[in-house]
């Protein structure tokens, strides 16, 4: 599947690439490393890296000669491990790191290994008090369960969100599974109201969740987000904190722009996103991420 879920255009103004890059090459930290190889630089997809149609050729440009000057540039997503596979189809490549399923999957890709991919950690919880819990209050949610090649569903989904395969499976089995990840979705609440119910519900203690731009939540094991995956990942390489960088536009990119030695929010990110970043940079639609990309290239000369 070529379908690339992505939220609705920013709005943004165009804004000229070369005076984006301009603005965010002057707002990089002067600790940060010359040397691209000591650097750690996390991507989000949806809404950063790519746009409906897949990813600009300056996204390519860029990702490829960052990548090809030895950073360490790695796409950090919801997504799980084979809807990150067309991602890296989408940027030419099949090497790299990625953190899968808000940080609960660590993988490294490589033509040499089985399947083109090697899973280096995986956290995991059984879903059954959180899928009982959501049920409990939004009886018509629709409920996916995480596997490794893909979902176990409550009920077809109503729309065509999944790149992996599906399989309709019992309630119980839904409940039983040992997961990375569980989604939600709400075909009848907005979003404010999706969010306030979730707010509600006693879930503290038992998982994290991060709401999308619709009523859709993902939700992975207790204490484990993009933040904590990209620490395991900088610990494996010996990353130091400051020589971090994390790009991102949604909600469940917060703990990993306020983790990184510099985050920089996307241009259509909403102000609790900004927040939490150090800096910001241009919408999708105005090639934010490859402005980034581009300033560290010229900051690394």
């Amino acid at each position: 599947m070529s379908l690339i879920v992505t939220p609705p255009d920013s709005g943004e103004r165009p804004i000229p690439f070369a005076e984006l890059v301009d603005k965010v090459g002057a707002e990089l930290p002067a600790s940060l490393p010359k040397d691209l190889s000591k650097i750690l630089v996390a991507l989000d997809v949806d809404g950063t890296l790519l746009l409906p149609h897949g990813a600009s050729p300056n996204v390519l440009e860029t990702y490829r000669a960052l990548v090809e000057a030895g950073a360490n540039v790695v796409i950090a997503s919801g997504r799980g491990i084979e809807a990150v596979r067309p991602v890296l189809g989408h940027l030419q490549t099949d090497r790299g790191w990625s953190v899968c399923s808000n940080g609960a999957v660590l993988v490294n890709w490589h033509p040499e290994v089985e399947d083109g991919v090697e899973v280096m950690k995986t956290h995991t919880f059984t879903p059954g008090h959180v899928i009982k819990t959501l049920l409990a209050d939004m009886p018509d949610l629709y409920i996916g369960v995480e596997t490794r090649k893909g979902f176990l569903l409550s009920e077809p989904f109503p729309r065509d969100v999944f790149f992996e395969e599906t399989w309709v499976t019992p309630m119980e089995t839904l409940h039983s599974t040992v997961t990375t990840r569980v989604v939600a979705l709400s075909e009848r609440m907005e979003l404010e109201d999706f969010i306030d119910r979730l707010e509600s519900l006693d879930l503290d203690g038992h998982c994290e969740y991060a709401v999308g731009w619709t009523s859709w939540v993902d939700i992975a094991p207790a204490g484990c987000t993009k933040a904590t995956g990209l620490q395991d990942l900088a610990d494996t390489l010996g990353i130091a904190p400051e020589a971090t960088i994390a790009v991102g536009d949604g909600l469940n990119d917060i703990e990993m722009l306020e983790w990184a030695g510099h985050g920089v929010a996307m241009g259509s990110a909403i102000p609790q996103v900004r927040r939490a970043a150090d800096a910001t940079t241009g919408s999708v639609e105005n090639d934010g991420a490859a402005a980034l990309m581009r300033a560290l290239l010229e900051w690394a000369k």
